[in-house]
């Protein structure tokens, strides 16, 4: 691993304080214009920005209670259209409109600092824009905890038992946070991290997600050079029983 940076689990959360709406209403049936600003989720990322020459808005997808979401990147001069005249992504779950006007890639649309912290922040932030809209049973990355759980996993783990092992390993700490069924692997480096692959920024980092049963996943970001778009794979390395249905 080249040029390797190594973060406590709290680089992973927003940095600055955004005021978004509270005066949130229920969205209509179907998909109409979201009333939420995604543009707020890169806002809360010190390291990044979204590029003057374009904005971030949504689609919002409601039924039943369940909600769905889809970011674009449009010219900041346009506005979003109404989605009865978009096409449609039949490709993709409840078939999302797309704009004519759209990157590809909303990640596209944003710019940042080039530091490894700023690369965790996309990474993130990926995520974040991707959950954009989720509600109820729409819901899956919100579930995901990154590991550790805290700062210092040691010391969460020393917390817990009246004669603790101070060298306590990351073996140790994945079995104390939950009773795995099959742990495909253990993890090196347990806390997330930066390393360039290949000449291309890669950020790596673990979480637990108990929907329908406990899973623990492998994220890998790849970037491409000089830009923030991203290549994303999940592996899941752990299952354990328990998990939630909602």
């Amino acid at each position: 691993m080249k040029n390797l940076t190594i973060f406590t689990v709290s680089a992973t959360r927003p940095n600055l304080l955004v005021n978004s709406a509270d005066d949130r209403i229920e969205p209509q049936a179907g998909w109409s214009i979201s009333a939420e600003n995604p543009e707020d989720i890169i806002h809360g990322f010190s390291q990044l920005k979204i590029k003057k020459e374009y904005k971030l808005r949504g689609y919002q997808y409601f039924s039943g209670g369940n909600g769905n979401g889809i970011v674009w990147a449009i010219p900041a001069s346009e506005e979003l259209p109404h989605p009865d005249i978009c096409d449609r992504l039949d490709e993709m779950f409840l078939s999302p409109p797309k704009p004519e006007i759209a990157l590809d890639d909303f990640m596209g649309a944003i710019d940042g600092d080039k530091s490894p912290l700023s690369y965790l922040q996309a990474a993130i932030a990926w995520h974040e824009l991707h959950e954009f809209g989720a509600m109820w049973h729409g819901c899956s990355w919100g579930q995901d905890r990154i590991l550790p759980f805290t700062d210092n996993y040691k010391e969460e783990m020393l917390s817990e038992f009246d004669d603790p092992d101070e060298d306590s390993s990351i073996a140790d700490y994945l079995n104390f946070i939950h009773p795995w069924d099959e742990l495909k692997e253990i993890p090196d480096i347990l806390n997330p991290h930066f390393f360039y692959q290949n000449g291309k920024p890669t950020v790596v980092f673990y979480t637990i997600n108990d929907i329908g049963y406990y899973k623990l996943s492998r994220y890998t970001h790849t970037f491409e050079k000089e830009t923030y778009i991203q290549k994303v794979e999940r592996e899941e390395i752990g299952a354990g029983d328990g998990g939630i249905i909602f």
